[in-house]
């Protein structure tokens, strides 16, 4: 056993002595990065303000990793691989487009895209920026060794699109599924006590966890919002391959891409070729042999530096010409983006978590700024917590008491909480597929009597000064607890719908109509009155600006601070995130662990939460 000791503690020590001394190495290589970049700003051929660019011809434009909503200004690090990593966020991939269409080095662009992890509305996003840069009169050629339903929707932009002689497209129509684990619970001996709002039958979270199957009302919301996603999909599809959206339903139907020469037959590809053959096309339309920048090169400097490259050049001119101290009542720019990314609960957030404080404290921020005209809050939420939702909202009613302007701009999911901190916004932007509405509320107290008695052998006692204290998991509710818990969801539910119907100009009997838990896409929500525009963050911001009576192209300032790399790489090396990590846990998959940790350690009883997650692959 000692010996055991030794060596686990050996392994520990040395594991530990290279991801220091790996990450040291890491911080020098960044720090001696960041230095060339800002060094070179400083010299000779940048006195005058700018700032030379990627001596490139093609932008190389792939999506290996997941897309975040809003980019990393330092490099994070990867644990697993010890190297630094910088995932690409959806402002700076935009960003980094609309440059490009402008930057007269840039002729055109090579999409290489087998896959993409990203919701639909991130889709659309993507897509709306490509087409930007191809309205710009570059061209856009397109290749991939196999593609997936999405990155066929994003290839299909391309003026021409090619396909590996021997790939595969995957085209058979989308599908939602939903995992139900009452069977596995009867045989666990647990079941769950759901208390759903009035008539909330659409509030489909709970039905996992008390039924088989979906229910009619759940499998009918499903169907129009998968109906709504789908014909997004096909229609871009349709658009750009130059076919009828009918054939490509019947291409999906009758799985007719089975083979790389069926893609071509049909319609949807121009040829076949090798990925030398493909290098060969775009040097015979150049006329010279190009010169190549991947987006994640392109993008680099601002991604590193938090800064678009106007901004760096505007920078420093400025430091050559004065310094000036900020004065503490201002925040640096008259529109405030304040991004909302994430599940929503009590307390502290990060980047990919809503916490009430922090997000509370970065509108107090833009509220008490004297140069913060307006705020547009970018929501990219499923929900959460009803208690931290309303902290939120009553920041938002405040700012707006302080005669300060707010947008809101929905991203993937604007809903159930992320709805309840939009309500009451001045105007809100949606996507066409955004996930919204899920105006609703839940509570879910698990009965664990049975399996820590019966299964794992448990038993309890305990003294109490009343009949009902220490309402726990550990034994049924009575018909007094239940009543008391049934009483505040519908508290809850009800000033939910009031808020709603405040915000959007509704009486609540019309709000209750299209609430009662259901999601409805963001084109629905238009037609319903949920939301005011169909639109992205950039709409959103321009809108903004007139509102505010501002001039197009005002200075913008981002909240909440993001937290600096090092701290964030110390806490992930500690406790049960960094073990989850270890264990191949990354991505979505580890939010998702994170999530439900969260929810039973420290989340809310009642929850204002969207009923699933979508991942598009």
């Amino acid at each position: 056993m000692s010996f055991g000791k030794n060596v686990l503690s050996s392994f520990v020590g040395s594991t530990v002595a290279l991801l220091v001394a790996g990450t040291v190495l890491i911080f020098i290589f960044v720090s001696a990065l960041i230095g060339g970049l800002i060094s070179a700003f400083a010299d000779d051929e940048s006195a005058s303000g700018e700032i030379d660019l990627p001596e490139a011809s093609v932008l190389q434009v792939r999506f290996d990793e997941a897309i975040i909503e809003r980019g990393e200004q330092t490099p994070t690090i990867n644990i697993r691989n010890l190297d630094a990593e910088m995932p690409m966020g959806l402002d700076q991939i935009l960003n980094g487009l609309d440059r490009a269409a402008e930057d007269e080095n840039i002729q055109g662009i090579a999409l290489n895209i087998s896959s993409v992890t990203a919701a639909p509305s991130t889709l659309l996003d993507l897509r709306k920026g490509l087409e930007r840069f191809k309205e710009s009169g570059k061209f856009i050629l397109a290749y991939a060794e196999t593609m997936t339903l999405g990155a066929l929707y994003l290839n299909s932009v391309a003026d021409e699109l090619y396909l590996h002689p021997n790939g595969g497209v995957s085209l058979s129509g989308m599908r939602l599924q939903t995992t139900y684990y009452t069977g596995m619970f009867e045989k666990l001996g647990l079941d769950v006590t759901v208390v759903r709002g009035p008539d909330n039958e659409f509030k489909s979270a709970v039905e996992p966890y008390i039924r088989k199957g979906m229910s009619d009302s759940n499998r009918e919301q499903l169907t129009v919002l998968l109906e709504d996603m789908w014909s997004e999909i096909r229609r871009g599809i349709a658009d750009g391959c130059g076919v009828a959206t009918e054939e490509v339903d019947a291409m999906a139907e009758n799985l007719s891409l089975r083979l790389a020469e069926d893609a071509v037959a049909l319609g949807l590809f121009d040829g076949l070729l090798y990925a030398d053959e493909f290098d060969a096309l775009i040097e015979e339309r150049l006329e010279e042999e190009p010169e190549y920048a991947s987006l994640g090169e392109y993008t680099l400097p601002e991604r590193l530096l938090g800064k678009s490259m106007d901004q760096l050049e505007e920078f420093v001119a400025f430091l050559e010409e004065t310094e000036e101290d900020l004065d503490d009542t201002t925040l640096g720019g008259e529109v405030a983006v304040i991004y909302a990314v994430g599940g929503i609960q009590s307390g502290e957030g990060d980047s990919q978590t809503i916490g009430s404080e922090t997000l509370a404290e970065a509108l107090r921020e833009a509220r008490e700024a004297e140069d913060v005209k307006a705020v547009v809050l970018r929501v990219n939420s499923p929900g959460g917590s009803a208690l931290a939702s309303d902290v939120i909202w009553r920041e938002t009613q405040l700012l707006q008491e302080a005669g300060k302007t707010l947008v809101v701009s929905m991203g993937d999911y604007a809903a159930s909480g992320g709805y309840y901190i939009s309500a009451g916004a001045d105007r809100i932007f949606a996507n066409p597929t955004t996930i919204t509405g899920s105006i609703g509320v839940f509570g879910m107290i698990p009965n664990m009597q049975e399996l820590f008695e019966d299964k794992m052998g448990l038993a309890f006692d305990e003294v109490a000064t009343h009949s009902h204290a220490g309402m726990g998991i550990n034994a049924p509710l009575d018909e007094v607890q239940l009543e008391a818990i049934n009483e505040s969801v519908i508290d809850i539910y009800e000033d939910f719908v009031a808020i709603v119907a405040k915000g959007r100009g509704m009486t609540v009997e019309q709000v209750d109509e299209i609430a009662r838990g259901r999601v409805w896409s963001g084109e629905d929500a238009l037609a319903i009155g949920l939301v005011d525009e169909l639109g992205n963050l950039e709409d959103a911001i321009e809108a903004a600006e007139v509102l505010a009576g501002l001039d197009a192209g005002a200075e913008r300032v981002y909240l909440p601070e993001q937290q600096d790399p090092f701290e964030a790489f110390i806490e992930d090396l500690a406790g049960v995130e960094m073990v989850l990590d270890r264990l191949g846990l990354a991505g979505a998959e580890l939010n998702e662990v994170r999530s439900l940790l969260r929810l039973v350690n420290e989340g809310d009883r009642i929850q204002a939460r969207m009923p699933y997650t979508i991942s598009f692959h």
